[in-house]
């Protein structure tokens, strides 16, 4: 059986270059990806380093976890500011810790805990690098932006998912093939932004509101970095219609990747996707 590992081509051809080689450690791949199945619930992820960062030796900047916990599904997508050389370890650093805190919390979750702790494990982390803790340091350093989402179920093939972020990581509930947004703004960080305009963290908003949704059987929760929701926009287009129908059902963890590594006009950044799916019993 033959296939073709091309990549999907969304409007009109980029530039080719070669990929090299990341100039940084400690070693990081340009391409991840992960799925499973829990009660009630399948997932899939895939983080793959955009055409921008491939031609000139930049490391993979996004990252993403899944974890459990008392039968929860907890999902984290993060994506490192290109402006702070080290941010791809931030986006690692922020996603472990987001899923450490998740794992060990009390119900209710303190959401502005979270995303607190989740900004102090940078600052920690630049602290024993430079021998000082300085917040603003870290954040040039390490900034990343977060999208978590905390997925509980609720009855048999249903759940109610939370969600809160900072920066543009966003977030999606995919129905009929129709990507209906969870966020509107991205989340106001307090203070002056980043030299490219982007809340993230260390920085925490003053107030965190999460978001919640209710996934039926037929619905699909989406995380993405915005090297995938810009060039997906409403999600009408080719790129939407190509994930919209591959996500109606959880796909090959391969597939995925495959499809992430979507080529065409300027879209160069990297990109990451996690879905989550309720997963109805089977019949006894």
């Amino acid at each position: 059986m033959s296939f073709d590992w091309a990549p999907p081509l969304i409007g009109v051809p980029g530039p080719q270059t070669p990929a090299r080689a990341p100039q940084t450690q400690p070693y990081r791949p340009d391409t991840v990806a992960d799925g499973w199945a829990a009660a009630g619930f399948e997932v899939r992820a895939a983080s793959v380093r955009g055409p921008g960062h491939r031609a000139s030796g930049v490391p993979r900047q996004d990252d993403f976890a899944l974890a459990t916990a008392a039968g929860s599904v907890i999902a984290v997508v993060a994506d490192g500011v290109s402006n702070a050389p080290l941010s791809h370890l931030g986006a690692t650093m922020v996603c472990r810790t987001v899923v450490d805190y998740l794992q060990r919390a009390a119900d209710p979750v303190d959401w502005h805990d979270l995303l607190r702790c989740a900004g102090w494990a940078l600052v920690e982390y630049a602290g024993r690098q430079l021998g000082e803790t300085d917040p603003q340091r870290a954040e040039t350093l390490l900034a990343s932006t977060v999208v978590v989402a905390l997925v509980r179920p609720d009855g048999p093939g249903r759940a109610v998912a939370h969600l809160v972020r900072v920066g543009d990581s966003t977030a999606w509930r995919l129905r009929d093939g129709g990507w209906e947004p969870l966020f509107t703004d991205p989340a106001d960080p307090g203070g002056e932004l980043l030299p490219d305009g982007v809340a993230a963290l260390p920085r925490v908003p003053a107030e965190v509101d999460p978001v919640a949704v209710t996934l039926a059987a037929d619905d699909v929760l989406v995380l993405a970095t915005d090297g995938f929701a810009e060039p997906l926009g409403p999600g009408t287009g080719d790129l939407g219609r190509l994930f919209g129908d591959a996500l109606t059902t959880p796909p090959a963890m391969t597939r995925l990747a495959w499809m992430l590594d979507f080529t065409g006009g300027s879209w160069d950044d990297d990109r990451t996707v996690l879905a989550v799916w309720p997963v109805p019993p089977e019949p006894s």
